[in-house]
């Protein structure tokens, strides 16, 4: 069974007959599941947390290599490049579990996540077998049972940035699973916390995609955008399905803070969205339209602001 929270192509791991192009939020204790997670141009175990399965043997031969770290293996042409980037990772992960699920030390992963540098658009596409062509970078998570089985980053190194412009946002849908594991978010949430890790300039590209759908009547209202359960398959759809799903999230984080946000979507996967918007908002599903008038500017949660 497979999760996938992002237009759906997967990436060749492993043997091929274990993938699937399909998406669920429900899944057995016992099957294999991945997710997957595209973003495109423009530890202490959290509770639930299961014990991961020991690291593959390949990942712990590699640990003298200069492009590992404790928790990140990265693979690219430039030995001393794959350095910065795993160092980069390390700070981001930590930045990731303290701000999203309040985890100020969190555990290490026996499980590395494994960061593939691509060259080129090119050959992004062709090592994950034709994605999106606007896409930047892509996150696979194989679970066996609610374990972490393979963590896995792609990414277009195609800029002159010692670090890939796509890492951050990807690098939040890795951390996003750790906590949960039982199903994913809701793809707006998902995808609107990664956005919140992008860089200034790709948000500002989101929010003016938003702007301008809303200027010709292309939104979803708040009550269809919660309630997508697979992402749009028109590119024009889809880069407003970013724009609108950030400007919600960064609404209500804005109201209280990331970690009341998580725990709104714990309640929103087991009681429902009205129940957990009441309980955490004190808000309604009508009462949330006015997101769209009122969202917080893009570096008001200050989650933008980090030294590249």
């Amino acid at each position: 069974m497979h999760r996938v929270p992002n237009p759906p192509k997967l990436p060749v791991i492993g043997d091929p007959v274990a993938q699937s192009r399909g998406g669920s939020k429900i899944r057995s204790s016992a099957a294999a599941c991945v997710l997957l997670a595209a973003s495109f141009a423009a530890g202490l175990p959290s509770a639930g947390m299961a014990a991961e399965v020991p690291a593959p043997r390949s990942a712990i031969e590699q640990s003298n290599d200069g492009r590992c770290s404790g928790n990140f293996t990265v693979v690219c042409a430039d030995t001393d490049r794959g350095r910065e980037i795993a160092a980069h990772a390390e700070a981001m992960r930590r930045e990731a579990f303290a701000t999203l699920l309040a985890e100020e030390h969190p555990r290490p992963w026996v499980v590395r996540c494994e960061i593939r540098v691509h060259a080129s658009a090119e050959a992004f596409t062709a090592a994950l077998g034709g994605p999106p062509v606007s896409a930047r970078g892509a996150t696979s998570i194989e679970f066996m049972g609610d374990t972490v089985a393979l963590r896995r980053i792609d990414v277009v190194d195609d800029v002159d940035a010692t670090i890939p412009d796509a890492l951050d946002h990807e690098l939040v849908h890795v951390v996003l699973a750790d906590h949960f594991v039982t199903a994913p978010p809701p793809r707006w949430a998902d995808e609107g916390l990664a956005l919140l890790f992008d860089p200034p300039a790709k948000q500002r590209s989101h929010e003016a995609d938003f702007v301008a759908a809303r200027r010709r009547g292309l939104t979803w209202s708040a009550a269809e955008l919660v309630a997508l359960e697979e992402y749009p398959v028109d590119s024009l759809r889809q880069e407003v399905f970013y724009g609108q799903s950030a400007a919600l999230v960064r609404w209500l984080v804005a109201r209280r803070d990331a970690a009341t946000f998580i725990r709104f979507l714990d309640d929103e996967a087991s009681e429902g969205i009205a129940t957990a918007l009441a309980r955490h908002y004190d808000l309604s599903l009508d009462s949330i339209a006015s997101a769209w008038k009122e969202v917080a500017p893009i570096n008001t949660l200050g989650l933008a602001d980090r030294r590249r």
